[in-house]
């Protein structure tokens, strides 16, 4: 006879690790209309090589991209990504009721699977997925392999979009670096590893430069789909740097600034929550004070793309990501009954952890320019006043 609190025991953590995928799926809103994204999808390689073309070359053959296709390609891409996900830290959200709490909270945040649904299968969800390979490799392979595989994804993610390189690259660096420090890599392969991605994204950025005008390249998108397609992507690929800096200015708007300014005051307890969980977990793994800074260091600096482009949202988002992911990662790396894993796991049951959870699902997913939540809190206040 089964007992019952054994079964429940069982069973709690089975249903509450799936939270992640309905709260992300519950943010995909699924709207061709909103989603610039999907103009890469008709930019590839048939006028020389050009940035963020991966996507479009791989669907080159394809003639026609109805509303329909559109829509089923990027939950393709969404279901990857949760897939993905879910089979990098399947041993944390359905093992013990507390590690199932903590993989739920930090995967149920605003950064995480609600950003991504969010998002749409813009150019993130596919460098997302790339860089959850990579995890996998660094989790369940030798350091040796996975830095060598790994170099090979984020160099395929470069070719998706060239941003990867301050998006999630950090993450990558972040890890090599502990890696080394614990003469499990050599540090010549962690450094060989930065110098052939930086090598790759100088290339990227060198020769792929958009070879037609962005009016050409929007008269051969609009003949292969039934829907419209944003212009903005191929004149920003067509801009120079002076005036993608202007088109930045021009695009944060006041209205704009008001989102940004209250997401990030409803963000202050997650970036709080980050900061204390990542430094912890870096500390009980033994990494020094400098190592300490400069993985800190790493991982804000998405926020340098904001004077490259507006959708500040992604490069916060992404910022969260680096951290959340290294978190996890160190969960995974350490013994058992490491200093790691218990610091962790004591958060996760402590007497707060529901408390966090409410408010981390509450608050909604970041954007491309805001936070939902406080879109929507703005839109109100202006359209009551």
């Amino acid at each position: 006879m089964v007992n019952g609190s054994n079964l429940e025991d069982r069973t709690t953590p089975a249903l509450l690790g799936w939270a992640p995928l309905l709260v992300g799926a519950v943010s995909s809103y699924g709207g061709i209309a909103f989603n610039y994204g999907f103009a890469l999808y008709f930019l590839d390689y048939r006028h020389g090589f050009v940035k963020r073309g991966l996507e479009g070359e791989l669907l080159s053959g394809v003639a026609f991209l109805s509303r329909g296709s559109l829509l089923a390609i990027e939950y393709i891409f969404l279901a990857i990504a949760f897939a993905m996900t879910y089979f990098v830290f399947r041993g944390m959200l359905f093992g013990t009721l507390s590690e199932c709490k903590l993989a739920v909270a930090l995967l149920s945040a605003p950064a995480l699977l609600p950003h991504l649904g969010f998002m749409f299968a813009q150019p993130d969800v596919t460098l997302y997925i790339l860089l959850l390979g990579c995890i996998a490799l660094f989790v369940r392979a030798s350091p040796g392999i996975a830095a060598v595989a790994s170099c090979l994804l984020c160099c395929v993610a470069l070719l998706a979009h060239e941003a990867f390189c301050l998006m999630f690259y950090p993450l990558i660096v972040a890890i090599l670096w502990h890696l080394c420090a614990r003469k499990r890599l050599p540090w010549l392969a962690g450094v060989a590893h930065v110098l052939v991605v930086a090598a790759v994204f100088a290339a990227v950025m060198h020769w792929g430069g958009l070879k037609i005008s962005p009016d050409a390249m929007l008269h051969e998108a609009r003949a292969r789909t039934d829907v419209g397609v944003e212009r903005q992507v191929y004149d920003v690929m067509a801009s120079s740097l002076a005036e993608q800096r202007a088109l930045v200015r021009h695009m944060y708007t006041p209205g704009v600034l008001r989102v940004l300014v209250l997401t990030v005051l409803l963000s202050v307890p997650y970036f709080a929550l980050l900061v204390r969980l990542l430094h912890g977990a870096m500390r009980d793994a033994g990494f020094g004070r400098m190592q300490r800074l400069g993985t800190a260091i790493l991982f804000v600096s998405p926020l340098l793309l904001c004077a490259l482009g507006h959708d500040t949202t992604r490069w916060i988002g992404a910022m969260c990501i680096d951290a959340t992911l290294m978190v996890l990662y160190l969960y995974l790396a350490e013994s058992k009954d490491s200093a790691t894993r218990r610091s962790l796991l004591d958060w996760a049951s402590g007497p707060s952890f529901l408390m966090w959870l409410v408010y981390l699902i509450a608050i909604g997913p970041y954007g491309a320019t805001g936070m939902r939540t406080a879109e929507q809190m703005v839109e109100t206040w202006f359209r009551s006043n």
